[in-house]
């Protein structure tokens, strides 16, 4: 895979925030973008789902063309230009799936009420093109064929990942939150699992954890995870020694 090292750190931002900016064709005034702020989560494969009311006008402009791009960064970074942030330039359609579906109610639970409040859908955004700048003088176009993972089983790899770590290792997720994010939790559950990491809700906050590199199989990720264990572990027997 060509510069993977980019495509590697361009989706970890991607994964990290769960909101971005929404540039639709505007059909009240032609030719100018309308950028909306919406919620968010990339498939495995790369493309991004949101989940939108169908009176809102960026869904109007997109039913009238569907050429969208979605720029997503750091806001919490003080310096904006020195940041990273990333652009999927792509074509927006309606998706029915209820995976999909399932997938972002999981990070995005308050969302359940507007199935019965207000008329949302889902719409996948195709990724055509993505830019990627990692700070000054690193800039990179990716290509969909670099971008796009195909997996025909991930989904099913994810599946039992998730119910593996939910039914017996709570005690490690703590630790990895604890020690990835500074934050000790209540409660935690593994929400979602990718080829490059995976998103863990921690009380009402979802974190993603990036691994150190792409995983093609459950015992891959398994290694990583138990890396992760390992280092918390050993961080927090370190903390108790010093006190």
């Amino acid at each position: 895979m060509k510069n993977q090292h980019h495509i590697f750190n361009a989706k970890t931002l991607v994964r990290q925030q769960h909101s971005g900016v929404l540039s639709t064709l505007s059909v009240s005034l032609p030719g100018y973008p309308f950028g909306s702020i919406v919620p968010y989560f990339m498939t495995n494969e790369g493309n991004i789902i949101i989940y939108i009311s169908q009176i809102a006008q960026h869904t109007r402009n997109i039913k009238a063309d569907a050429k969208v791009s979605m720029t997503l960064f750091d806001a919490l970074e003080d310096d904006s230009q020195a940041a990273g942030r990333v652009t999927l330039l792509g074509d927006a359609k309606p998706a029915d799936s209820d995976e999909l579906m399932v997938q972002y109610l999981a990070l995005f639970p308050q969302s359940q009420s507007y199935k019965q409040t207000h008329d949302f859908q889902l719409y996948q955004i195709d990724v055509q093109r993505v830019r990627f700048i990692g700070g000054f003088g690193q800039i990179f176009w990716i290509s969909k064929e670099d971008w796009l993972i195909t997996s025909t089983n991930w989904q099913q790899i994810s599946h039992g990942i998730v119910a593996h770590m939910n039914e017996d290792h709570q005690d490690a997720m703590r630790a990895i939150i604890a020690h990835q994010f500074n934050y000790k939790a209540s409660s935690v559950m593994m929400v979602s699992s990718f080829q490059e990491g995976a998103h863990i809700r921690a009380d009402t906050h979802n974190y993603y954890l990036p691994f150190s590199a792409y995983c093609t199989t459950a015992q891959e990720v398994r290694q990583q995870l138990v890396d992760l264990t390992q280092a918390a572990r050993a961080a927090l027997a370190s903390n108790l020694c010093l006190a």
